[in-house]
């Protein structure tokens, strides 16, 4: 059997939510996580990561950069083989989503 017959492990929803920890709205400087902008995370057995992202605002003018950046966070993890972007806009976003975290950051700018 060769490797590519081996199914590889598909990282969690938990770690995909880790990587995109990383991805900062450069709009305000704080990670999409904590401000509430991950409607949901998915990961296929085949390796096929689907991300739901609410934008803060309907004409959010960052949206090609923050699906850039979680197709390029999420797409290099092991085991991932594609990462989908959909941006949501109902339910909106609302301040309410905002993590205890996130309000952290916004009130203490680095």
């Amino acid at each position: 059997m060769n490797d590519d017959s081996v199914p590889q492990p598909v990282p969690t929803p938990e770690l995909i939510l880790r990587a995109l920890h990383r991805l900062i709205d450069p709009e305000v400087g704080v990670n999409v996580v904590d401000l509430g902008m991950i409607a949901d995370v998915n990961v296929n057995a085949e390796g096929v990561a689907t991300i739901c992202i609410a934008p803060t605002s309907a004409g959010c003018p960052m949206q090609d950069v923050l699906a850039d950046g979680a197709r390029a966070l999420v797409g290099n993890l092991h085991g991932i083989t594609s990462v989908e972007v959909h941006f949501i806009y109902s339910p909106p976003w609302t301040p309410d989503r905002i993590t205890p975290a996130g309000r952290e950051a916004l009130n203490h700018p680095r």
